[in-house]
């Protein structure tokens, strides 16, 4: 990983007990944002994120491996964030289907919908206020896209130290 400073880390568990770590996303800057995911327990690279950020402004490339697929394949994408007062919503692109995360200002809800405005999954952020930590739960409905493209996409939007809870309801 590069030498640069490091940014928002996140451990992903399969339950809200923190006993099953799935994967870790490690995040630095260098000098922008720089994202692996990484599959535990044997720490296998399964996702990069670059991102490039002015502003409101927000773009990122990343690549996944499928870990689903027998093929071994690769697959490249983007991330772009279009925002307004009221909400933020991301276009993601993979091999040319489209993903669409959308946020309501305030609201800690981010919802995935496919081309056909079907919700494919949606994470919920649990608010603490005695916790510097951020906590979100994650429903998958549908098994259209890899999970990672899910994992990296909420880490392109929050960059703090955060923990992730799956719940796959394909």
């Amino acid at each position: 990983m590069d030498s640069g400073r490091k940014a928002g880390q996140f451990n992903i568990y399969s339950n809200q007990a923190e006993t099953n770590l799935l994967y870790r996303i490690e995040s630095y800057y260098s000098p922008m944002q720089k994202i692996d995911l990484r599959t535990y327990p044997d720490k296998k690279v399964i996702g990069r994120l670059n991102s490039h950020q002015l502003g409101i402004w927000y773009q990122a490339t990343y690549e996944i491996f499928d870990i689903r697929s027998k093929t071994n394949k690769w697959f490249n994408g983007s991330i772009k964030r279009q925002s307004t007062w009221f909400h933020d919503e991301y276009h993601v692109n993979l091999a040319e289907r489209k993903i669409t995360m959308k946020n309501r200002a305030f609201s800690g809800r981010f919802k995935f919908y496919n081309e056909a405005n079907s919700l494919l999954a949606m994470f919920k952020m649990r608010r603490n206020l005695l916790s510097a930590v951020t906590k979100y739960d994650l429903k998958i409905f549908s098994d259209q896209f890899p999970d990672s493209i899910y994992l990296l996409a909420l880490a392109a939007h929050d960059n703090k130290k955060t923990a992730i809870y799956s719940h796959n309801d394909k």
